[in-house]
């Protein structure tokens, strides 16, 4: 009976480990409850196959009940589910052997009858730590090479390690075990303790995983929020344009007549003043249309506002239909981006300006541009890092990387340097207009 309970354990375990893999990186077809109701049958499935004690028949069940599930539960085709189906299994598979192996070798006397379910849960919890090692790394790997940016960084690898530390106490306890006859009570406790173990581990990467997803859509909200925000500015610069220019043209007809007075007194030089000052007018220079792109037109818009503020000047160089291969969520990203870095390099200085360019390179490519007055070289320490100047850096400096992430994922490329004979700092992107997709495995 107590086996049969560490074995109904462990299977939850292993489908809490499937979960947490496929949460990683495949996107679901139905809610969270439908997909954990779907996993507990098909690993209830598998531990009543393990009655049968033929391991070439769990083995086999293994392979299909977890193809099954995740053919059924994520979004995924025929063949990306055979080739993640069969890494997991054989994952599985070498993980148990081979610590069952290094038991084996080291504690000849593991498998003794007397304290063999404490042994098989220690086992069983090894082997697991192992099987959720491989796993979680490779969805790690994955996840970074070729899906959306959740950023990975030294908390992620801190995490990667915990499973080898809780794999190195359980080793521990089993070599502990092997030497010293202990009671019942303290097998128990050590039984439960290896489990608890496992169950830490997998509650943690689910909790990490868990608040990178909250984030991310955190700043996708942020990023929305100021899209709604760009956007209600140029419609409001839209509305008070229209109405001055309708303001004018209701009053073009008193400027008719005065221009028509002044001429028949001969007074040239006031007609030309007076015509020079209608021309000349910000009701009629005024444009609110920087390029054809709605929605890059809103942000330039705005970043043309912030500069007229703190005496800026602001030039830009929009080719037509360049950035339209972007999508919405990576256009504002990435320029709202460079453009908030550059009107802050470009603060507080005489004379300063910000160049912004977008042209085409060939058909397949496009190369953003972008020059600012800059006062000091923003790279530090030895390997010549990026970092915000900003006191909070808990809140900000995420700024470059979610450019880089809009590069990487249109397969492109940046260059970044400061120039220090006129104090410049220059950004170069070259973006793909490919996009990215994720590759079929």
């Amino acid at each position: 009976m107590a086996i049969s309970i560490c074995y109904a354990v462990i299977y939850i375990l292993e489908a809490c480990i499937l979960w947490q893999y496929c949460q990683n990186f495949f996107p679901s077809k139905y809610t969270r409850k439908s997909e954990a109701a779907f996993l507990f049958l098909g690993y209830f499935v598998l531990f009543a196959g393990s009655f049968l004690d033929d391991y070439r028949v769990n083995i086999a069940l293994f392979f299909i009940v977890n193809f099954i599930c995740i053919f059924v539960i994520y979004q995924l085709k025929l063949l990306t589910a055979l080739f993640h189906t069969l890494f997991i299994t054989i994952s599985m598979v070498l993980s148990e052997l081979g610590i069952i192996s290094i038991l084996s070798y080291f504690g000849p006397d593991f498998y003794e009858e007397k304290s063999y379910f404490r042994n098989l849960v220690i086992l069983s919890v090894i082997s697991k730590l192992l099987y959720f090692l491989i796993l979680q790394c490779t969805s790690v790997y994955i996840k970074q090479r070729i899906a959306e940016e959740i950023s990975f960084g030294t908390s992620t690898l801190f995490l990667n390690i915990i499973p080898l530390l809780s794999a190195f106490i359980a080793i521990v306890l089993a070599a502990v075990c092997t030497k010293v006859s202990l009671s019942f009570f303290l097998n128990a406790l050590i039984s439960i303790s290896a489990i608890a173990l496992l169950a830490i581990n997998i509650f943690l990467t689910w909790f990490h995983t868990s608040t990178q997803e909250k984030n991310q859509k955190f700043m996708e909200m942020q990023i929305l929020l100021q899209k709604e925000y760009d956007t209600a500015l140029y419609f409001d610069a839209l509305y008070q344009q229209d109405e001055k220019q309708k303001i004018l043209i209701h009053d073009i007809r008193k400027h008719l007549l005065s221009i028509a007075d002044l001429n028949e007194k001969g007074d040239t030089k006031k007609i030309a003043d007076y015509i020079n000052q209608i021309i000349q007018s910000s009701d009629l220079q005024r444009s609110v249309r920087i390029c054809d792109n709605n929605l890059l037109n809103t942000i330039l818009f705005r970043t043309r506002q912030q500069c007229r503020e703190s005496d800026t000047s602001f030039l830009t160089d929009i080719r037509s239909g360049c950035v339209d291969f972007l999508s919405e969520y990576d256009l504002t990203a990435l320029f709202s981006n460079l453009l908030d870095n550059a009107i802050d390099a470009a603060k507080n200085i005489s004379d300063s300006y910000i160049e912004l360019s977008v042209t085409p390179q060939g058909d397949k490519r496009i190369v953003i541009t972008m020059i600012n007055s800059c006062r000091q070289d923003p790279f530090s320490g030895h390997n010549r890092q990026l970092i915000t100047t900003k006191k909070n850096k808990q809140r900000h400096g995420y700024g470059m990387k979610s450019i880089q992430r809009v590069v990487d994922k249109y397969q492109g490329d940046s260059r970044l340097y400061f120039n220090a004979e006129n104090y410049t700092f220059h950004t170069i992107l070259i973006l793909k207009k490919c996009g990215w997709k994720m590759p079929d495995f």
